[in-house]
């Protein structure tokens, strides 16, 4: 059973924009300790693809002392190992009360399972859907139904983006494209199909055009229309822009407060629409969640006290 405490922390780390950092970055110390305004976000430390093999063991070594020494670590810090035995080293070594989970790399169905029995359930862990496994509709529920059996632990999943543009004969993702103008949009809108049938939330797929902001808006919009957060960034502007667009309109948050009210008619008409109480009362909830987090989450900001691992 998820404590309150525990279901806030999950909230806000699937709404949240996670900024990608590579392990081995001369300037970690200052990224993690908050030295650097990168925004509101959580940070995923990378120990697998965005570090060279032979320079892991190293990384990881140097990331322990690190957050060891720090005196403060503002944001949620994720740490993504390359393998199972990775992970076995960094429980060894790593002091895990200054962390907020594991993100699991090309996650199949047994690592999944193998992954979350190695941390002893103690940790929350953020499979990545990368992996040849998702192009199959069957196998596409059997990853979900492995996420589902561990639901104080797994909040949700990531989107593997560009692991999917490989997959799919070698693409990258086009100039001037969102990633639903490219085939990857289609296996995205079958992930959220089947991950969403078991509950399981998704998380939204990064953008690796760093300099091409307004494809990006452009994407979080399609983002936001599939309930896709917690999208991945490779840059503190991506993070900025992100988090900018994740706020619920006026009109938006005043439809929910409608739908929400206690005496709303079961059916009633809102700015030239028709709303319904039993079908869009979940859409209202997660908007004034998303109000509620967006504001903390400024004023936190705002104070200096950044973004502590409950927000």
């Amino acid at each position: 059973m998820e404590t309150s405490a525990t279901h806030l922390a999950h909230e806000t780390c699937m709404l949240k924009p996670m900024l990608y950092i590579p392990a081995d970055r001369k300037d970690l110390t200052t990224l993690l300790g908050g030295e650097r305004d990168l925004g509101v976000c959580s940070i995923a430390v990378c120990l697998e693809d965005a570090v060279r093999a032979e320079n892991r063991d190293v990384a990881a070594m140097s990331l322990c002392r690190i957050l060891r020494e720090l005196e403060h670590v503002p944001r949620p810090v994720f740490i993504r190992p390359a393998d199972a035995g990775a992970l076995d080293r960094l429980l060894e070594h790593l002091p895990v009360d200054r962390i907020a989970g594991f993100i699991l790399p090309k996650a199949t169905v047994g690592s999944i399972h193998d992954w979350t029995e190695r941390s002893y359930g103690l940790h929350t862990i953020l499979p990545i859907l990368e992996t040849r496994e998702i192009l199959d509709p069957m196998s596409r529920r059997d990853l979900a139904l492995a996420c589902a059996a561990y639901p104080s632990v797994i909040p949700g999943v990531r989107i593997g983006a560009n692991d999917l543009f490989r997959l799919l004969g070698g693409l990258r993702r086009p100039p001037d494209r969102t990633i639903y103008e490219t085939p990857v949009g289609h296996v995205i809108d079958g992930l959220l199909e089947t991950f969403c049938a078991h509950g399981i939330r998704l998380c939204a797929p990064v953008s690796d055009r760093i300099n091409d902001l307004a494809t990006l808006l452009r994407e979080v919009e399609e983002d936001i229309q599939r309930g896709l957060f917690g999208k991945t960034s490779v840059h503190p502007k991506q993070v900025q822009a992100i988090w900018a667009a994740y706020r619920p309109a006026s009109d938006e948050v005043a439809e929910a407060r409608s739908i929400l009210d206690p005496n709303a008619p079961a059916v009633f008409g809102s700015n030239g629409a028709m709303l319904e109480t039993a079908c869009h009362d979940e859409w209202a909830r997660r908007i004034l969640r998303r109000e509620e987090l967006y504001s903390l989450g400024n004023n936190r900001a705002k104070s200096g006290a950044g973004n502590a691992v409950g927000m």
